[in-house]
């Protein structure tokens, strides 16, 4: 019984925790990811405005506020890898922009962009590079911007979090076993006061009953 009541203990002291830290780092890895497509998603929404490119500066429209959507950082357009490929609807090549990336020749963007082209999906990840289709009339462009930086720093804080959790939850396993005896103790000695005063309890009323049964 006393070791089923440690096992439990430590059984459910380890689920807690593991259910505790899952949620954790669960809840953190999933807003990193969605921060890191929505940062993108918003690149992309301006590289779709202006035809797979950045506008220049005297085009740029004013900033209307700090949190405007259109508001557009200096150092976007440098900071930023991309490509476009212009698809006819028969999904033939009209042409290519290479030029703001050197990871990716024209072949590759070729197809990057025709496996995108017969997936049917608008929006979404091919390898570290997030894309957006751009329906200029009959013609797409489909558009790939490089998030391979912000995609490895978010696998490094994924696995480097897991690898922290599994350590504490070592820890805490150990800490757990090591004091679990002593946790459970007051448990165990009023089990024992149990089994000996329903032992001396059984002693002492033998002779009573002993009495009563032969009167």
């Amino acid at each position: 019984m006393i070791k089923k009541l440690r096992f439990k203990l430590i059984a459910v002291s380890m689920l807690s925790l593991f259910l505790v830290l899952a949620i954790i780092i669960a809840t953190v890895n999933i807003l990193n990811y969605n921060e890191i497509v929505t940062q993108a998603d918003s690149t992309l929404a301006i590289l779709k405005d202006n035809g797979g490119t950045f506008p220049k500066r005297e085009e740029r429209p004013p900033d209307s506020g700090e949190h405007s959507p259109k508001r557009i950082s200096p150092e976007l357009p440098y900071e930023s890898r991309y490509f476009s490929v212009l698809l006819a609807s028969d999904g033939s090549v009209i042409s290519s922009d290479t030029g703001k990336i050197a990871a990716i020749d024209t072949q590759t963007a070729v197809d990057f962009a025709k496996k995108v082209f017969n997936s049917g999906i608008f929006q979404g990840f091919i390898g570290d590079y997030r894309y957006v289709i751009n329906l200029e009339g009959e013609n797409s462009r489909i558009i790939f911007l490089d998030c391979g930086r912000s995609l490895l720093t978010f696998r490094s804080f994924l696995i480097v979090s897991c690898g922290i959790s599994v350590l504490g939850l070592l820890a805490v396993f150990l800490l757990i076993v090591l004091f679990s005896r002593s946790i459970i103790r007051p448990v165990i000695e009023g089990y024992e006061k149990q089994k000996q005063f329903i032992t001396d309890a059984g002693h002492e009323i033998k002779t009573p009953i002993t009495i009563i049964d032969a009167d």
